[in-house]
C-alpha cells in the first residue's frame, strides 16, 4: 500500500526538519520545504494529498500558498500550523477551504490523526470527482445536471454554441460549475477529439505567466535549463479554457489578446513567434465590463473574448434541482456499497430549504461529508442537520472569540453529548485516540 503523501511548507529549520522526520516515521512520506517556492510544482512531480502549511511565512504566507494550491490541485486538503496568538487567522483559513489547523506545539498524536483524517478525506473526494465525472458523461460527453428551466436553457445555448468556433465567455458565481460548461461545450464540438487545456489565471504566479502561456527557450531566464511548451501550444487544435481570466494582470493581457487576435506565441527567448490554432472559452465570477471602468480589464479583450456570453445561473435561482444534484453525487459516492444508499424525503426537503452559498460545489461537499458520517444506508434530516448544517454553524459562529482551551472542551461535550457519553465514538469523531478524550477530560475537568 502506498505511503500517503504530505507536503510540508515551514520556514523554521528546526521544527520542520523534526516533525518531518516524526511524521516519516508514522509511515507518511514527507517532501519538507522552506517556503512557497516549488510547492506548486511538488503537486505533480510528488502528487500529496495533504498539504501542512504554517500560517506566518515571509513573501507568501499559509493562506495565500493554500488558495495557489487549491487552484491547481482542489482535491488537496491543507492542514494550517499556527501559534497560540493566531487562532482567529486559523479560522479564517477553514473558512477558506482548509481542512483543520493545529497549533504549535501540536502533541504528535494529534498531527498523526488531523493528518491521516485529511488523507482519507482527499482521496475520497478524489473518487467521488471520478466517479462523478463518469455519471455527467453521456454520449455526447460532459453533460450538465439539473431539470429547471434555467437549466434547459443553459443545455442547449452550450449544444449551440459548441458547433460553432467564436470565442465564449461563461460568467458566473463561484461553485456554479463553469468549467464542466466549458468541458460540455468542448466535447459537443468538432474539435472534442483535440485537447482541452484549462489555465486558471488566478493560480498563476505573475512572475512565471508568460513562461506558463507561451513557454520559453532553454537559457531563457536563470533556472531555465530546458524548452517548454506553454500551455496555448499545448492545446493546438483544441480548446483553452481560461478560468478566472478577470484575474489575470493588467500587464500580461496585451500578450494574451495579441495570441487570441493573431493565432500567434512568442515564447520567452524566442526569436520567432509560432502559429496556434485554438478555441477559447473563458469564464469568470467578477463583472468584467465593471473591470473596464474600474481599469483593471482591457475593453479590447473583452470583445476578443465575448463573442458569446453564457451566464450559469446560481444554486438558489434553481433550488429545484438540489435534491437531483444531491442524489447524483450519493450515488457517484456510494455506488459501491450494498444496500444502496438514498436520501430520506425529509433529508431532500431540508437540504432544499437550506441556502448554499458556494453552490454546486459546497452542496457536492456536504454529500461527500453525508456519505462519510451519516450511519446510512437512508440519509435522514436528522443527518443533514448534525453533519451539515450544525458544522457550518460552528465553522461561520464566533469561534475566535473563545480561547483554544475553551473551543477544545466545546467540542468535547459537543461530541460526547451527540453520542450519548460513549467516548470511543466521539474520539472516533473529532479523530483522537481514546487516551486523548481521557487526557482532555480529566484536564477539563468534564
Amino acid at each position: 500500500m502506498k505511503r500517503p503523501r504530505i507536503l510540508f511548507v515551514d520556514d523554521d529549520d528546526v521544527l520542520r526538519r523534526t516533525l518531518a522526520r516524526e511524521l516519516e516515521n508514522m509511515d507518511f512520506a514527507v517532501h519538507a520545504l522552506p517556503d512557497h517556492h516549488g510547492a506548486v510544482d511538488a503537486l505533480e512531480e510528488f502528487a500529496p494529498t495533504v498539504a501542512l502549511l504554517d500560517l506566518r511565512m515571509p513573501e507568501v504566507g499559509g493562506l495565500d500558498l493554500m488558495r495557489r494550491l487549491h487552484a491547481v490541485a482542489p482535491d488537496l486538503q491543507v492542514v494550517v500550523l499556527t501559534g497560540h496568538g493566531a487562532v482567529p487567522e486559523a479560522v479564517d483559513a477553514m473558512r477558506s477551504g482548509a481542512f483543520d489547523f493545529l497549533t504549535k506545539p501540536a502533541p504528535l498524536d494529534l498531527v498523526e490523526s488531523t493528518i491521516a483524517r485529511a488523507h482519507c478525506h482527499s482521496v475520497t473526494l478524489r473518487e467521488n470527482r471520478n466517479l462523478i465525472r463518469l455519471v455527467q458523461r453521456g454520449p455526447e460527453g460532459a453533460t450538465i445536471v439539473g431539470e429547471s428551466q434555467p437549466m434547459l436553457e443553459l443545455r442547449e445555448l452550450t449544444t449551440r454554441m459548441a458547433k460553432g468556433g467564436a470565442n465564449v465567455l461563461i460568467l458566473g458565481e463561484s461553485g456554479t460549475g463553469k468549467e464542466l460548461v466549458a468541458r460540455s461545450i468542448h466535447a459537443q464540438s468538432d474539435r472534442a477529439d483535440k485537447p482541452f487545456v484549462v489555465i486558471n489565471c488566478g493560480a498563476l504566479p505573475e512572475s512565471l505567466i508568460a513562461s506558463e502561456l507561451f513557454g520559453h527557450e532553454k537559457g531563457a531566464f536563470t533556472g531555465a535549463d530546458r524548452s517548454k511548451v506553454g500551455l496555448l501550444e499545448a492545446a493546438d487544435g483544441g480548446t483553452v479554457f481560461l478560468d478566472e481570466i478577470g484575474e489575470l494582470p493588467l500587464t500580461m493581457q496585451p500578450a494574451l489578446l495579441r495570441a487570441l487576435q493573431f493565432g500567434e506565441i512568442q515564447p520567452v527567448g524566442a526569436r520567432h513567434t509560432r502559429t496556434i490554432d485554438v478555441r477559447v472559452l473563458a469564464a469568470t465570477h467578477r463583472d468584467p465590463v465593471e473591470g473596464i471602468t474600474e481599469g483593471w480589464f482591457r475593453e479590447d479583450l473583452y470583445y476578443r473574448l465575448s463573442a458569446l456570453v453564457l451566464n450559469v445561473p446560481a444554486l438558489r435561482d434553481r433550488p429545484e434541482d438540489i435534491g437531483l444534484l444531491a442524489r447524483t453525487f450519493l450515488d457517484a459516492q456510494t455506488r459501491a456499497r450494498d444496500p444502496h444508499w438514498t436520501f430520506a424525503p425529509a433529508a431532500l426537503e431540508l437540504m432544499a430549504r437550506n441556502e448554499w452559498p458556494g453552490n454546486v460545489r459546497e452542496l457536492e461537499n456536504a454529500v461527500t461529508r453525508l456519505a462519510t458520517l451519516a450511519a446510512g444506508p437512508s440519509i435522514e434530516a436528522g443527518d443533514v442537520e448534525r453533519h451539515v448544517l450544525q458544522s457550518r454553524r460552528r465553522v461561520s459562529g464566533e469561534l475566535p472569540t473563545l480561547d483554544l482551551e475553551q473551543l477544545e472542551g466545546l467540542a468535547l461535550q459537543e461530541a460526547l453529548r451527540r453520542h450519548a457519553g460513549d467516548k470511543r465514538a466521539a474520539a472516533a469523531e473529532l479523530g483522537v485516540s481514546l487516551t486523548t478524550v481521557y487526557n482532555k477530560l480529566s484536564k477539563y475537568g468534564l
